[in-house]
């Protein structure tokens, strides 16, 4: 009977360690590798975010395609965290879950969406970031993004 006892007590405390590291880790955000990918090279195009509607949890975008090409591009996006002049990969806490749609903005065009990243990122700490997504036309692939600031 004590060791059963003793056991549970091992479970709950390891259960309780756990959580706490969780809760510590939460707090900040793990950055990743360097980014030193070329981002905003299509002319006409890119990405507008609403800093008022930016929060720890998600904000809202404006993607804009006055180029010269059809673009497609997913629901998938990755957050980048500004460093020392430098852009470093924000490491999400558990996998990014997206549909693999594929949309389409034509040239000329304008599309909005709001993303909520909770589930993935956490709550982000203060910080200037900014949101990556790709894009393609028929040829080529590009990487647009939208800085933003949490206070």
């Amino acid at each position: 009977m004590k060791l059963k006892k003793r056991q549970r007590g091992r479970k709950i405390l390891a259960m309780v360690i756990g959580a706490g590291m969780i809760c510590l880790g939460g707090c900040g955000v793990k950055l990743g590798e360097e980014f030193k990918e070329e981002v905003n090279t299509l002319k006409g195009a890119g990405i507008q975010v609403s800093e008022d509607k930016a929060s720890p949890v998600g904000i809202a975008i404006e993607i804009h395609n006055q180029s010269d090409k059809d673009l497609n591009y997913g629901q998938d996006y990755s957050i980048q965290k500004e460093k020392d002049g430098r852009w470093y990969v924000v490491e999400p806490l558990s996998p990014v879950a997206v549909t693999m749609e594929l949309l389409w903005i034509p040239t000329g065009s304008e599309d909005a969406m709001e993303i909520n990243w909770e589930d993935s990122y956490g709550k982000l700490p203060k910080g200037h970031y900014r949101i990556i997504k790709s894009f393609a036309d028929e040829q080529k692939g590009y990487y647009l993004a939208g800085e933003f600031t949490i206070k």
